[in-house]
């Protein structure tokens, strides 16, 4: 382990100097990192605890940020509709976000399953600077409709998460010792299966964000052609 975070060091520092948007090497010997924690790991009840924290922090986080958006979204269908002379539409995103920004943005546990192996600062900051941006993987969006009423139900105002009618306890998330753990939402099985954080960062994790942005949006002049 020790000679692999060496080498993901070196080939991050040579990734940040290039200004590539991305480096096949680096991201192979991240997967590589990830799998070899992975296969290893110990779900001890104190690790189960932080993987039910960290799902329960996003389960949590993405219904609060649903509700914002709808509650956004209505009033701003209602300005929109009372003839606002400045809106001619808008936007609304809602994420969520873990920005790394120094060794204070990870937790450090009394158990370390990989015995001091594992510089999870630094790994912490490379997997922040190279990973997908999780914030659009995760958002919500609405924008202005016209057949949208500030009146209607969530239902008919699209103001809902899909992803909720399916627990997402599959994949690595089924081992049987997380059977504890009733749900998985949908964030947490993106950063724990299909990211590449290992469990041992993702539990370290301790900076969740979570943001609501709303852009009110005027298009200038009008020409009637």
């Amino acid at each position: 382990m020790p000679e692999l975070e060496t080498r993901i060091k070196g080939l991050y520092l040579e990734f940040q100097r290039s200004k590539s948007k991305r480096d096949d090497r680096l991201r192979a010997c991240l997967m590589q990192r990830k799998w070899l924690i992975n296969r290893n790991f110990k779900f001890t009840p104190e690790a189960v605890k932080h993987i039910e924290r960290v799902n329960r922090i996003l389960t949590e986080g993405s219904a609060m940020v649903l509700k914002r958006c709808g509650l956004l979204f209505r009033q701003m269908l209602k300005l929109k509709q009372e003839g606002d002379d400045f809106l001619d539409d808008f936007e609304i995103e809602g994420s969520m976000s873990f920005p790394f920004g120094d060794e204070e943005s990870v937790q450090f546990l009394d158990e370390d399953e990989n015995n001091g192996q594992s510089d999870y600062v630094a790994m912490a900051d490379v997997l922040d600077y190279i990973s997908p941006d999780f914030g659009i993987l995760t958002s919500f969006n609405f924008s202005y409709r016209q057949d949208a009423d500030w009146q209607m139900s969530d239902e008919e105002l699209r103001i809902k998460d899909d992803n909720l009618k399916f627990n997402w306890n599959i994949e690595l998330l089924e081992a049987p010792e997380l059977k504890v753990i009733e749900y998985f939402c949908y964030w947490a099985h993106l950063l724990f299966v299909d990211l590449d954080y290992s469990i041992s960062d993702v539990i370290r994790l301790k900076n969740f964000r979570f943001e609501v942005k709303v852009t009110h949006q005027n298009w200038g002049e009008k020409l009637n052609i």
